[in-house]
């Protein structure tokens, strides 16, 4: 693996291990693939600023955004219902990321580093929910996100890929009519999302400090015009969910859902236009339990789903003057997917102490079968014949559609505890997290084996009654094949937040800020690093 190479994938592992934690398939096709290989997502806190702030603590902390519950360990809409918070609320989640990877040029001057990764997020999301006497909850969550990566494509040549995503999601959630008990209760919800994926290439710029991929470079063509440089993919569906209420000492919600997902793909230009079609339907069954022990609080949440869907292509292109243009379309291949999640949480409180872990666990499988040799309107088919036109001697050819088995294993688990000081006035705690994510394919076999683990620890301390202030640090060790060698990277985290809670005021005001330095840990020449930050903010109001 080259040094190059290894920079790059560095910033993956934080995207794996938020797969394996939240055990789901995600509805964003691309732009969630995105932003983990950027690792911008903040695996389970997203929702809380506060716990950014404090090093990213998960398990502990005391969080009501990280809180064992239907709806903020397993986002099933009846814990909206089922909380206890009983009042109206809205909450709006601003969001900016940054990420810079680069390493020294080999054989270059000293001091001249060669970028290749960037990209940068900014992103809004928020929930409304109004509760009707602890009878009926409806609302609706949903937010938008705007994203670039800039990646090295070549020599002195990077791809510079713009994404978007709105989504909203109305919830509907009440006591189940009909029915005598008031124990059970209902769920249903509506889906949508509206993804965008534009591509472009551009000429890297060489100046005195470097060589950068994120600045403006001569724009160029693509390497060849078949394979699709832009996305569009609309998102549509709904789910049901039904639950049996314990009270605290048992909840137990079911619900199925089913998404379909209709993705595009363009390569177009003066000359030629290349087009993929996908409608990619999934369905997906979970069970949820969460509860309460004495001061033992628990949670389960199982998944699975399933999706098959089949890929069709066109292409044309012009010939020359007064020639018939090259064109073909057809199938492309059958894809087939399958996976399974679990997740587990535990909280044990007394006192000013409190102890808590957690366990996942995700497997997918991915079959991709091509059309029969005698399709004559295959893509295969179309490559095969095509190298033999004269008119498309000047083509760039991809590789033909093969098939292919590829499997994922992943789990994640940690724990942690925290500690109220003496006076109540700061709390401090501690986590390990580990992870391992297996890849296995049918054509080159078993690997890489992923691995990572740290260690992060957080203090926050109320300066007043409105202000409270926090501080965190976080260690990270990740290994990106077990199996090879100098591709380890060691990991360093700064995290601060604050928080402002007026009395009497009808809104409350988080912030948190993380900023991590990444280095290689096997001694290379090049010197590989990056650097990513995260900001994200949470504004409350109850109504």
């Amino acid at each position: 693996m080259s040094p190059r190479r290894r920079v790059l994938l560095s910033a993956l592992i934080p995207g794996i291990i938020l797969l394996a934690a939240l055990a789901a398939p995600a509805h964003a096709q691309i732009y969630d693939a995105a932003r983990g290989s950027l690792g911008f997502s903040l695996d389970a806190i997203e929702r809380s600023p506060r716990l950014l702030g404090m090093g990213q603590l998960t398990y502990v902390g005391d969080d009501p955004h990280t809180a064992i519950t239907l709806w903020d360990f397993a986002a099933n809409p009846l814990g909206i219902l089922l909380t206890s918070d009983t009042t109206s609320t809205a909450e709006l989640f601003p969001a900016t990321s940054s990420y810079s990877g680069d390493h020294r040029s080999a054989g270059g001057a000293a001091d001249l580093r060669r970028q290749v990764l960037a990209g940068r997020e900014g992103r809004v999301s928020g929930e409304v929910w109004r509760r009707v006497s602890r009878l009926t909850a409806y609302g609706l969550a949903g937010g938008f996100g705007e994203l670039r990566t800039d990646v090295v494509a070549g020599e002195a040549i990077e791809r510079r890929t713009s994404l978007g995503q709105p989504t909203v999601m109305p919830v509907m959630v009440g006591h189940l009519p009909f029915v005598k008990s008031d124990r059970w209760l209902y769920s249903a919800r509506l889906h949508y999302s509206a993804e965008s994926s534009v591509a472009d290439y551009h000429a890297t710029v060489l100046n005195p400090q470097g060589e950068f991929i994120d600045q403006t470079g001569t724009p160029l063509d693509p390497p060849e015009v078949f394979t699709p440089t832009d996305y569009s993919v609309s998102s549509t569906g709904g789910g049901l969910g039904l639950g049996y209420d314990r009270g605290e000492a048992l909840r137990v919600a079911l619900a199925v859902d089913r998404v379909e997902h209709d993705i595009q793909g363009r390569n177009e230009a003066y000359r030629h236009a290349s087009e993929t079609r996908e409608k990619r339907p999934y369905a997906q069954g979970q069970i949820t339990l969460v509860g309460r022990l004495a001061g033992l609080q628990w949670g389960v949440d199982g998944r699975e789903w399933r999706s098959t869907s089949e890929q069709s292509w066109y292409f044309t292109t012009s010939s020359g003057p007064g020639a018939d243009p090259l064109t073909g379309r057809g199938k492309l291949l059958e894809r087939e997917e399958d996976g399974q999640g679990l997740r587990a949480r535990l909280r044990w409180a007394r006192g000013p102490l409190e102890l808590g872990g957690g366990l996942a666990t995700r497997y997918q499988k991915i079959t991709i079968t091509p059309p029969l040799v005698e399709d004559l309107t295959s893509f295969n088919y179309f490559l095969n014949v095509v190298s033999l036109m004269q008119s498309a001697d000047s083509l760039a050819l991809p590789d033909s559609v093969s098939a292919g088995e590829s499997e994922q294993r992943a789990w994640a688990a940690g724990g942690g505890l925290s500690v109220r000081l003496p006076g109540h006035r700061a709390m401090w705690g501690v986590e390990y997290h580990c992870a391992r994510q297996l890849t296995e394919h049918s054509a080159s076999g078993e690997g890489p084996l992923e691995k990572v683990w740290d260690v992060r620890t957080g203090l926050e301390y109320r300066c007043t009654s409105v202000l409270t202030t926090r501080a965190g640090y976080r260690y990270r060790w990740t290994d990106e094949d077990d199996y090879t060698e100098q591709n380890e990277y060691l990991g360093h985290m700064m995290t601060l937040g604050l928080g402002l809670r007026p009395s009497g005021a009808s809104w409350v005001a988080e912030a948190g800020y993380a900023i991590e330095w990444l280095q290689g840990d096997y001694g290379s020449a090049l010197e590989p690093r990056a650097c990513r930050q995260q900001l994200a903010a949470m504004l409350r109001w109850v109504f």
